[in-house]
């Protein structure tokens, strides 16, 4: 969590300054965690409900994308590879968050079914985000993809449209 600095001051006033500068970046530090992990579920959700322009105005322009052994740079990379990625459902599991002013390091646990070919892999992302003019971006993906595998016949998933639509 990001160090938290005490007013310089003495005595009785010194020590209620530096209680409320204690508060004030305690609430500034809980709204930068807060718009980070809703940066964090939109990774998974602008993949399945919005469209695929959406999800990269997540990255900054520059990010790297790591995943299959592979480098992406900048957002044209990812899109070139990732847009052609299969279609699923993105489950996002716990979520570490180490903040700094404006950066973070971020590890958070997943696991992606497929819609279209029954198969699926669980694993982590670690990212780095950064604060922008725009807000929190992320400048760097790295996937660790933990396990693969194929569900059963008696699990296959019924085909569904992306993006998703809510009638």
């Amino acid at each position: 969590m990001r160090a938290v600095k005490a007013s310089a001051g003495h005595g009785r006033n010194g020590k209620r300054e530096a209680a409320l500068t204690d508060r004030s970046n305690d609430v500034s530090a809980m709204l930068d965690e807060m718009a980070i992990r809703r940066l964090l579920d939109e990774y998974c959700l602008r993949l399945e409900i919005n469209q695929f322009e959406d999800w990269l105005d997540l990255f900054t322009h520059d990010t790297v994308y790591d995943v299959f052994r592979q480098s992406l740079r900048g957002r044209e990379e990812v899109a070139a590879m990732l847009s052609q990625a299969p279609h699923g459902i993105h489950l996002p599991g716990a979520t570490r968050i180490e903040l700094g002013t404006d950066t973070a390091q971020t590890v958070q646990s997943y696991l992606f079914l497929s819609a279209s070919e029954d198969t699926w892999n669980a694993g982590w992302y670690q990212r780095t985000v950064v604060r922008t003019g725009e807000g929190w971006k992320i400048a760097h993906t790295r996937v660790k993809i933990g396990r693969l595998g194929n569900l059963a016949p008696e699990e296959k998933a019924r085909m569904l449209a992306f993006p998703v639509q809510f009638a």
